[in-house]
């Protein structure tokens, strides 16, 4: 898990799509803030500059903010949902959810794949499938890993890495049934047809000579 990012939500006292429409163009997403502890959510706005970056780099969903709430007090919290302008991408909207210590959150991880380069089934003509780029989990809030990564470098030909195999915080509780393939280096048809040809004629070489022999006798 990374350390905690500091942010500041600042006081947001009129609410409306006029109101969210103003505060774009001067530097601010409008949001809100809710959670387990809090019966009503809470609007407020944040500087655009503060997450811009972050929500561009794809991993957002993992990223545990300290938030300093309208008023003063500190909050831990994940950005739980963003909404963006499908035309353009800015941002239009983000919903900060509270995090509780000792409470579990359910979260999704990217699975990430490395080893490719020196993958042992690639070198033999397979190809990689990544077929589970992300993994559901229950964990806490101060084990929320950034990603999972999944080593296929010593993986061979047919190999499997399945969701039991991952490496996970260890009081987490996958949301994912362990036998589910994860990573495989599929066999192509072409590798295989290959593979038939050259032992149809190893056997072509070894019945000849038999045949041969044979004569001789």
């Amino acid at each position: 898990m990374s350390e905690m990012i500091n942010i500041v939500l600042e006081e947001r006292k009129e609410t409306g799509k006029e109101v969210c429409k103003k505060m774009r163009p001067a530097g601010y997403t409008p949001c809100v803030f809710y959670g387990p502890e809090y019966v009503d959510s809470i609007p407020a706005k944040v500087k655009t500059a503060d997450v811009a970056k972050l929500l561009k780099s794809g991993q957002w969903e993992t990223v545990t903010f300290d938030a300093v709430l309208p008023g003063g007090k500190r909050e831990m919290c994940l950005m739980r949902e963003v909404q963006k302008d499908f035309l353009n991408g800015n941002i239009l909207h983000i919903d900060f959810m509270q995090l509780i210590k000792g409470h579990k959150i359910h979260v999704n991880i990217p699975v990430h794949v490395t080893g490719r380069e020196t993958c042992q089934g690639v070198k033999l003509g397979g190809v990689i499938d990544h077929i589970l780029r992300e993994v559901s989990m229950e964990v806490l809030p101060g084990q929320i890993p950034d990603s999972i990564t999944v080593d296929i470098s010593n993986l061979g030909l047919g190999g499997q890495i399945h969701v039991r195999d991952l490496n996970v915080p260890a009081d987490a509780t996958l949301l994912v049934d362990g036998d589910e393939v994860a990573v495989a280096i599929i066999v192509p048809r072409g590798v295989v047809e290959a593979e038939n040809t050259e032992e149809q004629k190893e056997v072509e070489v070894v019945a000849k000579g038999k045949a041969k022999n044979a004569e001789g006798e």
